[in-house]
């Protein structure tokens, strides 16, 4: 009999945390967003990093754009919000993506994995760097 009433009591417990938990953490608002938006709009201005408000954006579902830095016509550099990973998945990046856009020349992370720079065999054009950023999770981009 005490097993059925603390099983029952668990269940309970269980399913008021997965109640409580879904409304805060996976229930986000529009003005959840627009806050998040206009705290990365004020990180921006400010030169500083968006990475943590960008992870949270992508974590409730809506990407954010990314920031980058065209140094040249073939050659733009940008900050990940998602951690890259390392040398072994740097090397199957650019196999894979070159294999698939011909005008890609190389994908380079940073020696602390940190910052992408992607160098391209034609001149970019706005659907180029579109079709790229893409593949690391940001949606639409804009220049700094």
């Amino acid at each position: 009999m005490y097993y059925y009433y603390r099983a029952k009591l668990m269940h309970c417990l269980i399913t008021a945390s997965l109640a409580l938990f879904s409304t805060t953490s996976f229930g986000q608002t529009q003005a959840t967003v627009d806050s998040l938006r206009s705290v990365r709009s004020q990180l921006i201005s400010s030169n500083q990093s968006t990475t943590d408000v960008d992870l949270l954006l992508h974590q409730s579902g809506n990407n954010p754009t990314c920031i980058i830095h065209q140094s040249d016509d073939y050659t733009f550099t940008f900050v990940p919000y998602q951690p890259l990973g390392n040398e072994q998945r740097e090397q199957k990046m650019n196999l894979r993506l070159k294999a698939h856009y011909t005008y890609l020349n190389v994908i380079d992370f940073s020696d602390d994995f940190t910052s992408v720079r992607i160098t391209c065999n034609e001149q970019l054009t706005p659907a180029i760097i579109n079709e790229l950023i893409i593949h690391f999770g940001y949606n639409g981009y804009e220049t700094n």
